[in-house]
Order: C-alpha cells, then structure tokens, then sequence
C-alpha cells in the first residue's frame, strides 16, 4: 500500500513539474508574439501616414498640372492670334514692316514660353506618374502589413485562449450602487471609426497621440442613438489608435464613421 502511495506521489510531482514548464514557454511564446505585433502596428501606422503625404503631394500636382494645362491653352489661343496679325500685317504696305516685325519677335517669344510650358507639363507628368507607382506601392505595403498585423493578432488570440483566469467574487455595496446611478457619466472626449476588423475583433479610430489618449480608455461604440458596444484602447499613434471590443459588443454592426464617445 506504502508503494502505490509512493508511486502516486510522484507521478503528481511529475505531472505538476510539465505543467509548470507549459505555462513558463507559453508565457515567452505570448511575450515574443506581443512584441512582434507592436512591431508590425508601427510599421503600419508610419506606411498609413506616408500614404497620407503621398495623396497630398499628388493633389499638389494634379492641381499644378490643371493650371498649366490652362496656361498652355491660352498661349496656344494667342499664337493663333498673333499669327493672324502676322498674316495681315503681310498684306498690308511697307508701312507697317515695323510692327510686322515686332509681332514676329513677340511670336517667337511666346512660341519659346509655350515649348518651355510644354517641358515644364512634360516633367509634370512624369513626376506625377512616379508618385502614382510609389502610392500604389505604399497601398500594398500597408496591405501586406495589415496581414501581418491580422496573423500576430490571431496568433496571440489563440495563446490566450489556452490559459485560464480565475476572477474573484466582487461584492457591490447597494449604497455604493445607488451612489453611482445618481451620477451621470460625462462623455470627455469623442472620435470615429477608421476601419472595422470583424474578423479580430478589434477597431481604428482617429483618436491619437495628438488628442492626449491613454491606453486603457474605454470608449461607447454609436451608430446614431444606438449603443453597438464598448471597446478599449490598446495601442496608441499620432493620429489614430488600435482598440479591442470587449465581450457583448456587436462587431458585425460596426462600420467606418460610427461615433466613439468615451466613458467614465
């Protein structure tokens, strides 16, 4: 009876041992995934705002070529003119050989400004055909590091769910409810909906850095007057920040330009 107790003994010293050891490398394994993720969330972010320089930049161009064009044109319409004038001044007596030349001279100046224009639009273009292919670029990086984020994301998600977490009982004093019910909750700071990830759960908002956002803060989920959930803040940019929608949000009914409205 002694050996069986024995035997028994060790094979839960042995058993609680592995368990141990399991918990230690998934616990690195979270950690790594966690870093990594945060990696490829600033990549994100900084491809996102060079994206936004990029637009702006071809909006500049796009506007420039415009006005050229129209420059281009006018100098055309008055070449036309001139050599109009030129055509007459011909027919006309020796007179007027003086002004003849004279809009022969002012011809050809302006012939000189519309090759140069017609450069000036030609490198235009080229300019402006180069900020496309770099855009498109930047449009597939920022693809490729959505992915990135998504798998972490996932990776991550699927560690968590092998651990277990025991919560406390929490005890509510009644008078301390009614306390709290008395109080109205002051929405101190507001925002939007950038993109929705149903898949992972998780939301971008155009709240940053910018707008002094701390990590942790809760925020109400509205489209309209109706409440679609909370979610939390979890990583914070410039000008925008990633959060988790917690239990009971409805996802599915989120989308770009829903309001955000934090509370307390």
């Amino acid at each position: 009876m002694s050996n069986i107790f024995k035997i028994i003994l060790v094979f839960l010293i042995i058993v609680s041992v592995v368990s141990i050891i399991m918990a230690v490398i998934g616990f690195v394994d979270k950690g790594r995934e966690y870093a990594k993720r945060l990696v490829v969330e600033d990549k994100f972010a900084i491809a996102l705002k060079e994206k936004k320089n990029i637009e702006k930049e071809l909006e500049t161009v796009r506007s420039a070529k415009e006005l050229i064009e129209v420059e281009i044109a006018k100098r055309e319409k008055l070449v036309e003119e001139l050599s109009s004038q030129l055509e007459e001044a011909k027919q006309k007596s020796e007179s007027v050989s003086a002004k003849l030349d004279a809009s022969k001279i002012e011809l050809a100046k302006i012939k000189i400004d519309l090759d140069n224009e017609k450069k000036e639009k030609l490198a235009m273009s080229k300019k402006f055909d180069s900020l496309k292919s770099d855009y498109d670029n930047i449009k597939k990086e920022a693809s490729r590091l959505t992915k990135e984020k998504m798998d972490l994301e996932k990776r991550i998600t699927e560690s968590q769910e092998k651990q277990s977490v025991s919560l406390d009982t929490i005890v509510i004093n009644p008078n301390d409810s009614n306390k709290m019910a008395s109080q109205v909750v002051q929405p101190v700071m507001k925002g939007q909906i950038l993109v929705v990830n149903k898949e992972y759960g998780f939301i971008v908002t155009d709240i940053g850095k910018d707008k002094n956002i701390q990590q942790g803060i809760k925020f109400d989920v509205m489209d309209g007057s109706k409440l679609l959930g909370q979610a939390q803040i979890d990583k914070i940019y410039d000008t925008m920040s990633s959060a988790v929608i917690l239990p009971g949000g409805k996802i599915d009914d989120m989308k770009k330009g829903n309001v955000i409205v934090e509370i307390r």
